[in-house]
């Protein structure tokens, strides 16, 4: 009979095969547990065979990449149909989340804020809602940092943990291809071509490669893993003049699909793609220079997106006064953000600066005006 089996049926097979396996908590698989995985499993199958065939294959396809090519967009109606689980209506693009990508949110949905990606075309619908699940993230609550996090003090940033300045255009190499590839994107505080931020790469105490411009109004930065486009840091360490050290090369391999910049409006966002953590530094998640003297380092986990740059605070930061006793400190850039890959820096780990980490970026932000 399998003969007979609709294209339909094979897409909503194709499509259940990719979920997370163990949903819920696989230590707390008591009775009421269990009854909700499986409520979830019937309103996850539910909402697939209500989809058109032409959008379980944009699905299927988002599903089989894992994140490497997020796809187009699987629009179903915004008010939830008879999915429901523990009794209550469940907005589709929540229970997708939960089913193929993170399995413990159903335990506590209504408490998990989703931010959608900049990937996601259905941003004004008030019809429609994005149900491809790599279309959204988690959003990182920084109000209460997750451990492990640092503080550290200022005087434990070095002088060469600065990159020097460059001038750039956005006719930037790009070694993914072989030629040039112009960046004209009207970015939100310039006009034209001109970026809204710089990206260098590092590894330990080296910079690797020039500065990058960005005029995009997003950026993927990838390890060596071309989906899409981007930038591709083994690109850019396939000329570095040094061989890197074995924790370099550990750390590359891990980097992945790394991670998506992106300037919406008036804050700047990072999404992690990645399968490991990505560690931040920013001075408007701090605060800035004006109302502690320490920083913080905050762990933004797999799949997690945060917001690590805010221009109404850097403007605000800019009209105040540097307290007195700070004066002294080493050169601090307010426009600058700091992501390392997989590892963290501060008291709480063996390395204490950013530089001792083995892959990190820095990106230089366009002064906010």
């Amino acid at each position: 009979m399998f003969m007979f089996r609709s294209r339909k049926d094979t897409l909503v097979k194709r499509a259940w095969k990719s979920r997370r396996v163990g949903l819920g908590d696989a230590h707390h698989q008591e009775q009421q547990q269990q009854q909700a995985t499986q409520q979830l499993k019937g309103a996850a199958l539910q909402l697939l065979r209500r989809l058109t065939e032409p959008q379980l294959e944009l699905l299927v396809a988002a599903l089989d990449s894992r994140g490497g090519d997020p796809g187009e967009c699987v629009l179903v109606p915004r008010n939830p149909g008879e999915e429901c689980v523990g009794g209550r209506p469940l907005p589709p693009h929540l229970l997708m989340v939960c089913v193929w990508r993170w399995p413990e949110l159903h335990t506590h949905q209504h408490n998990t804020p989703l931010r959608r990606l900049p990937t996601c075309a259905a941003r004004n619908d008030h019809v429609y809602v994005c149900a491809n699940p790599y279309h959204w993230a988690r959003l990182l609550q920084t109000e209460s940092p997750p451990p492990p996090y640092s503080r550290f003090n200022l005087d434990l940033l070095r002088p060469e943990d600065a990159a020097p300045s460059e001038e750039v255009d956005c006719l930037a190499e790009s070694q993914e291809t072989g030629g040039t590839q112009q960046y004209a994107t009207y970015s939100t505080h310039g006009t034209g071509s001109i970026p809204w931020c710089q990206v260098a790469y590092w590894e330990g105490r080296e910079r690797v490669g020039r500065l990058f411009p960005v005029c995009t109004p997003s950026l993927n930065i990838m390890g060596d893993t071309p989906h899409g486009d981007g930038l591709s840091l083994a690109s850019l360490a396939a000329h570095s003049h040094t061989s890197p050290s074995e924790q370099v090369k550990r750390t590359r391999e891990k980097i992945g699909l790394g991670l998506v910049l992106y300037q919406e409006g008036d804050r700047v966002w990072v999404y992690n793609r990645a399968e490991v953590p990505l560690f931040i530094n920013s001075p408007t998640l701090d605060g800035g220079l004006h109302s502690r003297s320490h920083f913080i380092v905050h762990k933004l986990p797999p799949g997690h997106i945060l917001n690590i740059f805010d221009y109404d605070k850097a403007r605000l930061y800019q009209k105040l006064p540097v307290p007195p006793d700070l004066l002294h400190e080493g050169p601090i850039d307010q426009n600058s953000v700091r992501v390392s890959f997989a590892k963290g820096w501060g008291p709480n780990y063996h390395r204490q600066v950013i530089t001792e980490c083995p892959c990190w970026l820095e990106i230089l932000l366009v002064p906010a005006r």
